[in-house]
């Protein structure tokens, strides 16, 4: 009988398991029987109910919104179970339907309009009775298990249970040149397997945390109904005082002046741009709160063996986003080596404001209320052996600054976004998995940004809360399938790498 020491049964389990998720994220996905497609059904619009007293509304943009006018817009998409057998087809989507209408009369700016005029007049969103968000119903061949699973997949299958927002229209008012659809909802059935929801809004509109907030209304309502309870109440009700907002450095005059200029200088972006290369999918890898602790503790033990002071600021988010930032670059590390090593390279990440601006903020607040986090290192730091310790170091040193004083700099956040490499969308600290429409919580959350296939950055990712570990982290990342497959042996190597030393 041969005795194992416990340390080396620990590191001989780590490295079995270690080898399945390396052999799992590359086996050939399921292969479909039918060519894949989308069958449209219908398509409606969806307004607060017709009893619904609410006044006419105009809502200023704040300087947190401005920016994101430069920017494609938000889209997530959420995959749900079968619904119970009582529940066919028609209740699912009349119910959806119905709590939708009734969440509008909360959030009822959403179901407004962006209105855009020349300048010097100032965009604002507007609602008024009878506006209404785009509600697409469609259904699916596909395996649902295919498209919510972590393995790659095709980025234009998952763009396709996504909704494309309505054309800006002219406005009848000759003062006012384009007027901006928020929202626009898709709901793809599949084969009476489960079902998904596509969520796409204008990121000026609002930011995750107000989205999330909508959508769990949404979810909450609907269950009632399903439950038959006569009476819901949400809390709290969304706050749309713009005021609260202070500028005391006139932020938003020097966002409207470039948004001008660069409106001048180019078209808008939109959600209607075809998607570029068949070749693109999008894969999910998980983070363990183990994983991400033994990305810590690595990166403390190489500062003291390198002798480099630790980071400032080491939270899970910061270790595994530079993990993930040294995976990325060096699976195209041929790249990056052509631009030269010494080229700095730049990271980007959205920092929560409502706990930094140092005044109270509703956590209820309607819009966006984020800041702009860009980091730097040299390219040789980052594709160097100790490149983990360096982005760490630049990651913490930015959230530490943006703790101090989230608005230093601000004039330049939207220049800065221009230069990123990589985009960071998301926050493991929104629970998306929570949602439950009344058939089941979330399978699973994509987020996804126009940004994968407009090509304004290298590379976009997101970061998600785990559904099934606590603690744990879901990382999106779009990639072409080459590049996704050396991404793989980096992710699962450099995790067994360190599990072993």
């Amino acid at each position: 009988m041969v005795k194992v020491s416990p340390r080396r049964g620990v590191l001989r389990f780590r490295k079995q398991v270690y080898s399945l998720l390396h052999l799992h994220l590359h086996l050939s996905p399921p292969s479909m029987a039918m060519p894949f497609h989308v069958n449209i059904l219908e398509k409606c619009h969806v307004s607060p109910p017709p009893d619904s007293i609410i006044p006419p509304i105009s809502l200023p943009l704040t300087f947190f919104d401005i920016p994101w006018l430069l920017h494609p817009s938000n889209q997530t998409l959420f995959f749900f179970p079968k619904p119970p057998a009582k529940s066919s087809t028609t209740t699912v989507i009349s119910l959806l339907k119905q709590a939708l209408s009734l969440t509008l009369h909360h959030f009822h700016p959403l179901a407004g309009n962006l209105s855009a005029p020349p300048p010097p007049a100032e965009p604002h969103i507007v609602y008024n009775k009878g506006d209404s968000v785009s509600l697409t119903i469609a259904e699916s061949n596909a395996n649902i298990s295919h498209l919510s699973g972590n393995h790659p997949r095709s980025i234009t299958m998952l763009y396709s249970l996504l909704p494309k927002l309505p054309f800006p229209s002219k406005s009848r008012d000759t003062h006012v040149v384009l007027v901006l659809p928020l929202l626009a909802i898709q709901i793809t059935v599949f084969r009476d397997l489960g079902f998904s929801v596509g969520v796409t809004a204008q990121h000026a509109a609002a930011d995750e945390r107000t989205l999330d907030q909508f959508i769990k209304c949404w979810a909450s309502v609907c269950k009632s109904l399903l439950k038959k309870d006569s009476f819901f109440a949400f809390k709290p009700q969304p706050f749309f005082d713009r005021t609260i907002i202070l500028d005391p450095n006139s932020h938003k005059t020097t966002f409207l002046k470039q948004w001008w200029h660069r409106r001048l200088m180019n078209s808008p972006k939109d959600s209607h741009q075809e998607i570029i290369g068949h070749n693109i999918v999008q894969a999910t890898f998980i983070l363990s709160s183990s994983d991400i602790n033994m990305i810590k503790h690595h990166i403390l033990a190489k500062c003291k063996t390198i002798k480099e002071d630790p980071p400032v600021h080491l939270s899970p988010y910061v270790s595994a986003c530079s993990f993930i930032w040294v995976c990325l670059l060096k699976s195209e590390e041929e790249t990056y080596d052509s631009k030269g090593t010494t080229t700095p390279l730049y990271i980007g990440f959205n920092a929560g404001g409502i706990t930094r601006l140092g005044y109270e903020i509703p956590s209820s607040y309607f819009g966006n209320c984020i800041a702009f986090g860009r980091c730097k290192a040299l390219g040789s730091q980052l594709l160097g052996e100790d490149g983990v310790v360096f982005a760490a170091k630049s990651i913490g040193k930015e959230i530490k600054r943006l703790d101090k004083d989230v608005l230093e700099g601000a004039e330049r956040w939207i220049c800065e976004w221009d230069e990123l490499n990589i985009r960071v969308l998301g926050s493991p600290k929104v629970d998306s998995y929570a949602m439950d429409f009344g058939w089941g919580k979330v399978d699973k959350v994509e987020k996804l940004s126009s940004d994968d296939h407009h090509g304004r950055v290298n590379h976009v990712i997101s970061l998600t809360g785990s559904r099934d570990l606590k603690d744990g982290m879901e990382i999106g990342v779009v990639l072409s399938r080459a590049t996704m497959n050396a991404f793989t042996r980096l992710f699962s190597g450099g995790l067994l790498e360190l599990a072993i030393s």
